[in-house]
């Protein structure tokens, strides 16, 4: 499975190969674009799925690229929510650092 994170909406690969003099090798395989989901974000947030969850995160990345305060505020949402739901102190620190590596921001 590929998971493809760009932004180009209807870029949606199913398959790559190359060929070399006499040889030639295809692989096929099912996609999950991400920027499928941007309707969804709301239930994504909602979900208790971990990687429904880093979608979600990464969603809000792309949403907020030139924007640092509107991405400080979705980072600070991400956060409150991580602490709401009361998750295990690792699954929460795991998951605070996939936002902090996404959601970077200026010193």
């Amino acid at each position: 499975m590929a998971v493809l994170a760009d932004e180009h909406k209807l870029w949606k690969p199913t398959s790559y190969g190359f060929s070399v003099p006499g040889c030639r090798h295809m692989l096929e395989f099912p996609i999950a674009k991400l920027t499928d989901y941007e309707d969804k974000l709301e239930e994504l947030l909602a979900s208790d799925n971990a990687f429904g969850w880093i979608t979600a995160a990464h969603i809000l990345t792309q949403k907020t690229r030139t924007e640092d305060q509107e991405r400080y505020n979705a980072k600070l949402r991400l956060l409150r929510i991580l602490y709401d739901r009361h998750w295990d102190k690792q699954r929460v620190i795991n998951l605070f650092n996939v936002i902090d590596w996404l959601m970077q921001l200026p010193e």
